[in-house]
């Protein structure tokens, strides 16, 4: 009898043994699958062929595959998909179906870890492409002020869906577009990504109208940039509606 309770023992510890070395493994190869793809976007982006991208692509859903509780797995899966729509002459039938993908993964990576604001803001962004500024785009915005409120990220992610969506902005994101404005005035270093974000949107009169008044962007308007990008061109409030 006592020899096999402690032939039990020894088979139930083998058996524990073996799933922890599965898993071990499994946690490895994920790892490595995951570093893979990451080492490849290290580069810069003009050096990545569409090959390297898509190679990039297959070795984070094999990580996703075999570790599908990582969160920061799914947000990296998440920006290679939409860094594939940045690739010339991209099918852009596939656009809608590449968003949902991308909007999945980020949804995935906020299951397991909610406190990352800048999945947050990614997820308000890419909704926004497909729906607009719409009330479950702000939710999501909303999140990502109560995870990281100072975040240089969920500032210029805002910035980004405000300028996108302008004409069809509700007042109280136009409100929160002000506000993001302000608080990345303080970090003035940073303002130049305001400039790049409202030119790959074709929105810097918008921008440069917004910039025009109140004490918060009085060291802005004194700047360089805002003198190349602001002073140079003529802007019509008029067309803008900006309040």
């Amino acid at each position: 009898m006592n020899d096999l309770k402690k032939l039990t023992q020894i088979t139930l510890l083998a058996i524990i043994t073996l799933f922890i070395s599965y898993e071990s493994i499994q946690s490895m190869r994920a790892n490595a699958w995951y570093f893979n793809a990451l080492n490849t976007l290290k580069q810069p982006r003009a050096l990545i062929t569409p090959q390297e991208l898509n190679l990039a692509n297959d070795a984070i859903t094999l990580a996703t595959q075999l570790e599908p509780l990582q969160a920061h797995y799914w947000q990296l899966s998440a920006y290679i998909k939409m860094l594939r729509l940045t690739e010339k002459n991209v099918n852009r039938s596939n656009v809608p179906k590449v968003y949902k993908q991308a909007e999945l993964a980020l949804l995935n990576s906020l299951k397991y870890r909610q406190s990352w604001a800048e999945t947050w803001i990614e997820l308000a962004k890419i909704v926004s492409y497909q729906e607009g500024p719409s009330e479950r785009v702000f939710g999501y915005v909303q999140q990502a002020k109560k995870a990281g409120p100072y975040k240089i990220d969920v500032h210029l992610g805002v910035i980004e869906i405000a300028l996108i969506n302008w004409h069809q902005l509700p007042p109280k994101y136009k409100a929160l577009y002000v506000s993001e404005l302000k608080l990345l005035a303080k970090h003035g270093y940073k303002f130049p990504l305001v400039f790049d974000i409202a030119k790959q949107t074709d929105a810097l009169p918008i921008l440069c109208m917004s910039l025009q008044f109140g004490n918060d962007f009085e060291k802005i308007r004194g700047s360089f940039i805002f003198e190349q990008h602001c002073k140079s061109r003529r802007v019509y409030t008029s067309s803008l509606h900006i309040k």
